[in-house]
């Protein structure tokens, strides 16, 4: 056992005093882990009363102050709002002169860059992007999740190191994107992250309408063991009715599905579509399994020979269908009744829209106010994104 007594990290040099602006989930886990590191949190500030109450419990005996007043007592101040907030937050801090020349100015948005930083650069600020790609409780164990966990650095050349050290200093790992990359990295993490708490709440709730008294125990193993796959083997960890080729079973989910939850039915077509495409793509799914499979998946009807039903990838059509997606031998296949394309494909076929030509829901974040010219934000609660998203 090694009894040499450890360093204070109080001790080390350049040692920085943190300010926290937005005491949502995020803000005071991350000055917490600083903490740790031997960084002084010294200020924060907050709007609502469950950001009060977790920065007492993340970081007690640190004083509440406004933002302005925050970025007067320290030397890094990190800027924990919803993305929606952010430009108007920082605009409105350089202009009041709350920014000082040499001040580490850090947000921890996915979306933004540093670019979104270049009114408090303007006024000398030192610019960081750092988004841990991580889900937030707004509890003590969020501090403990940050070991090991990536972060997106975006940062001037110049600051790269300085942006590496404060990563690591928490527990993370830098992982450099560009600044031009930034909105792919982020849809990327929301795609994989927030959607599977959607897929698994959904499938919570079908297997307790079947009947299962605990969908939570019967889910754990099999998803561990699916995303354990996936991150292993990617494509090659495909299976289920889909990958198999199975039309008969997927029709009767579609069935069960319109029966009982039609809700789901968008999402259970949309990701079937997608898993067929890739199962395709990479010859886990037979092309002479795919026809039926793709005629069922098309509209979604109940079975891939039903009256005037489409014939799957070999572009026919039934009554009054014209213009539909390619299939595998290149002619068009069917549309759906409205006159809307089909599934995307990996062939280049076009995929699904609303029904009123609008994209969907955007982001965990949700809706936030516009930041002001005080430099004060809207509210800082909301949900949080596996991604970490939610300030």
């Amino acid at each position: 056992m090694n009894t040499t007594p450890q360093p204070d990290p109080r001790d080390r040099p350049a040692r920085l005093t943190v300010g926290v602006v937005g005491a949502g989930r995020v803000g005071p886990a991350l000055a917490a882990s600083l903490q740790l590191a031997g960084h002084r949190p010294v200020a924060v500030s907050g709007v609502s009363d469950a950001s009060r109450r977790r920065a007492a419990a993340l970081l007690p005996d640190v004083p509440l102050m406004a933002p302005a007043e925050v970025l007067q007592h320290a030397e890094l101040v990190l800027l924990t709002v919803p993305d929606d907030a952010l430009p108007g937050l920082v605009s409105g801090l350089a202009e009041t002169g709350a920014v000082r020349p040499g001040q580490l100015l850090v947000h921890t948005s996915g979306r933004y860059g540093a670019r979104v930083l270049d009114p408090a650069l303007r006024a000398g600020a030192l610019p960081l992007a750092l988004h841990p790609a991580m889900t937030f409780t707004g509890t003590p164990v969020d501090v403990q999740r940050l070991a090991g966990c990536s972060f997106g650095v975006t940062a001037p050349e110049e600051l790269r190191l300085a942006a590496e050290a404060l990563v690591i200093e928490m527990g993370g790992e830098p992982e450099w994107i560009a600044e031009d990359r930034r909105p792919l990295y982020h849809a990327a993490l929301a795609l994989g992250a927030n959607h599977l708490v959607t897929l698994v709440a959904q499938s919570m709730e079908l297997l307790r309408t079947a009947g299962v008294a605990a969908p939570d125990r019967m889910l754990g193993p099999l998803l561990g063991a699916s995303l354990d796959n996936a991150l292993r083997s990617g494509d090659a960890a495909l299976t289920g009715p889909v990958a198999r080729g199975d039309a008969g079973t997927v029709a009767a989910h579609i069935v069960e599905l319109r029966e009982h939850a039609p809700q789901a039915v968008a999402g259970y077509l949309a990701m079937a579509r997608a898993t067929a495409d890739r199962a395709l793509a990479h010859g886990l799914l037979k092309a002479e399994l795919a026809e039926d499979l793709l005629g069922v998946l098309a509209e979604g009807r109940p079975g891939p020979s039903g009256p005037a039903g489409p014939t799957g990838t070999t572009g026919t059509t039934g009554p009054d269908r014209s213009g539909g997606p390619a299939g595998s031998d290149g002619r068009q296949g069917p549309t759906a009744s409205d006159g809307r394309q089909g599934p995307t494909a990996s062939d280049g076929r076009e995929g699904p829209v609303g029904s009123d030509g609008r994209e969907g829901p955007t982001g965990p974040d949700g809706p936030t106010e516009p930041g002001r010219p005080d430099g004060t934000t809207g509210p800082d609660e909301g949900p949080t994104g596996p991604e970490g998203d939610a300030r």
